[in-house]
């Protein structure tokens, strides 16, 4: 398995997400547990959906976004397929 560790804030990469459909994202924000306060969790990504088309994948399986809704999601290092363009 190839390492994780290679991307960086603003990658857009895409993800296998729970709903079903591979969809695209902006990664945000880094979450490592061994910084945090608490020192609990799992790493992973911050990361915001911002193509409204990637929004209707997961709307088209159920998942109740709005329709001009940028989502705010939590990406799992093990979710993450490769960089998207």
């Amino acid at each position: 398995m190839k390492s994780k560790r290679r991307y960086t804030k603003n990658d857009k990469v895409l993800v296998k997400s729970f709903a079903g459909p591979d969809v695209c994202v902006r990664l945000v924000k880094r979450y490592l547990p061994s910084k945090a306060e608490h020192k609990l969790g799992v790493e992973g990504w911050e990361a915001i959906i911002e193509d409204s088309k990637e929004v209707n994948k997961l709307r088209s399986h159920g998942v109740p976004y709005n329709k001009q809704e940028k989502p705010k999601v939590w990406v799992f290092d093990n979710q993450i397929i490769k960089r998207c363009h």
